[in-house]
């Protein structure tokens, strides 16, 4: 597409006429109370750190969320921030698809056929994302299936129009490739 991937720090202290994008680690956007702690401690009690999300909140028009999430980790925003002026973000992706977790504008999974839903943050419901003010939500539970369904069906099209035909003819291709015929090893 074209976009220019900026650091954490260029996210948050610049603006920009163009689109960029960032790409966050899960420690980018959680944080322990004492300012310490890892990927490790974090995983090994969620419960003692926070979300700082929201800083990236207030730059951000689309979100993609593909997080690491685990009971008692914190919610990356909450209904309530939603709310908030410092919200800014219009489309969400989230890939995840955790339900009313920590993504509070997915409050439902969307399908394959019709993958967008509205969020309206004032009445915390759905609504039609085409409204102003409503966040787009895409939150398609079984979105990862269909990666190797497409991947599936462009293999099989790819074999059918370039190696049948190869494989029809007399050659010696298919003897080449072969490793075991009428029960002896080739």
């Amino acid at each position: 597409l074209g976009l220019n991937k900026v650091s954490v720090d260029e996210y948050l202290d610049n603006t920009y006429d163009y689109p960029v994008y960032v790409n966050l680690d899960t420690m980018d956007y959680n944080q322990r109370s004492d300012g310490k702690g890892d990927f490790n401690d974090f995983v090994r009690d969620p419960s003692s750190y926070s979300s700082i999300f929201m800083k990236y909140a207030k730059n951000t028009d689309v979100f993609i969320a593909g997080h690491y999430y685990a009971t008692g980790s914190p919610y990356l925003f909450t209904r309530s921030d939603v709310k908030s002026s410092s919200f800014n973000i219009s489309v969400v992706a989230d890939i995840s698809c955790d339900i009313d977790g920590p993504v509070a504008t997915t409050i439902r999974p969307s399908s394959i056929i019709s993958p967008i839903y509205g969020y309206n943050p004032l009445t915390e419901e759905e609504d039609n994302f085409m409204k102003e003010d409503v966040v787009a939500v895409m939150a398609v539970d079984n979105l990862p299936c269909e990666l190797p369904k497409d991947s599936s069906e462009d293999f099989g099209n790819q074999l059918i129009e370039n190696i049948i035909p190869i494989l029809g003819k007399e050659s010696s291709i298919l003897s080449n490739a072969t490793i075991c015929k009428n029960g002896d090893l080739t």
